[in-house]
């Protein structure tokens, strides 16, 4: 028998050289991931050849962009402190989808936004959406939705306006272009969610239960929000369910043991990226090496607490924050106890 072949009925995966270059596998792939998306996978682990290269290829071709963190260092949350018995403090990244559509906004307004946590043990990965109307300070300019951070001062003041709401220090930002990252889906060869309510919109239909998406689909499933019955909470439910499909799909054996579908996945999605600039190759890499991520099942969906639909003083439909929910996230984040505050207020 050759070396690298197993006898009929034998799992590779099951003998004790088939697990280690399973978990390598599967680590590279994590690791590939952070840097490509920054959302959904970030992993760990270094192997040589065909994964290696595709992936540098594609780490290579995200955008760097140094404006897109706070310059000033006053007034910024104090570092969290690394807790006991774990080798790294929590990390804390912004994920940004801009809704430039509309020809007369020269910048555009924050549509996706979302902070992923990632704890000490680096076991898991929560995604925390902010509805677009949620009603915050943001620095400078008073109560106002938080997608207006963004339209008032970019990407940097959108930091701030979390940092301040949270008390935490971001790491990290990645702006997505949502249109270009739902092709990734078509690389994938489509991804299945679970549809938690039945809608139509642009020539599709989405039935409650399984759905196939395709990326074209994929982007009327997450725009959504006028026919569903929570309107903007549904939305962000949809775009955290379809990054965990992606994140399924691209760490599913039938993906990883596809070299050329592997490579079109990762050298379609890195170019939809754009990164502050100390998140370089090497970063990547240095937070990738301590990640022991798995699968999509270790990345924890969740949206940022309210209190419901209200009006403003100027007569502005609003989302109100919870604010005692809010403080025990803030907490949570702080403490490192994302896995306490999940059990007893996850969504999804």
């Amino acid at each position: 028998m050759s070396h690298g072949s197993f006898p009929m009925g034998v799992d590779e995966d099951a003998t004790p050289a088939g697990r280690r270059k399973k978990r390598m596998r599967d680590r590279w792939v994590l690791l590939s991931v952070i840097g490509l998306v920054v959302i959904a996978l970030l992993g760990v682990g270094v192997i040589l050849g065909y994964y290696g290269k595709a992936t540098k290829d594609a780490l290579d071709s995200v955008t760097r962009e140094p404006t897109l963190m706070p310059t000033a260092t006053e007034n910024r949350p104090e570092p969290v402190p690394t807790k006991t018995g774990e080798s790294n403090p929590p990390l804390n990244l912004v994920l940004m989808g801009t809704d430039t559509r509309n020809p007369d906004d020269e910048r555009g307004r924050s549509d996706v936004l979302m902070i992923m946590h990632i704890p000490g043990n680096r076991r898991e990965a929560y995604l925390i959406s902010f509805p677009r109307d949620y009603w915050v300070d943001v620095p400078g300019h008073g109560n106002a939705k938080i997608n207006a951070a963004y339209s008032y001062g970019g990407p940097a003041l959108t930091v701030q306006t979390l940092e301040w709401l949270l008390n935490i220090p971001i790491d990290h930002t990645a702006i997505v272009d949502f249109d270009g990252f739902m092709n990734v889906i078509d690389a994938l060869g489509g991804v299945t969610v679970t549809n938690r309510e039945a809608s139509s919109s642009g020539g599709f239909s989405f039935p409650e239960g399984q759905v196939e998406l395709t990326g074209e689909s994929a982007l009327q499933f997450v725009r959504e929000r006028k026919n569903l019955s929570a309107g903007d909470f549904s939305r962000t439910e949809r775009q955290r369910d379809v990054l965990k499909a992606i994140v399924s799909k691209l760490t599913s054996r039938g993906v990883l043991t596809n070299p050329g579908q592997f490579r079109d996945a990762v050298t379609t999605l890195a170019p939809n990226f754009t990164v502050d600039s100390g998140l370089d190759n090497g970063r990547i890499v240095d937070i990738g090496l301590g990640m022991r991520i798995t699968g999509g099942d270790d990345i924890r969906s969740l949206m940022a607490p309210v209190d419901g639909i209200a009006t403003s003083s100027d007569g502005q439909s609003i989302v109100e924050m919870n604010a005692q929910k809010l403080d025990e996230l803030a907490e949570a984040l702080r403490n490192d106890t994302m896995d306490e505050y999940y059990s007893a207020n996850r969504d999804g």
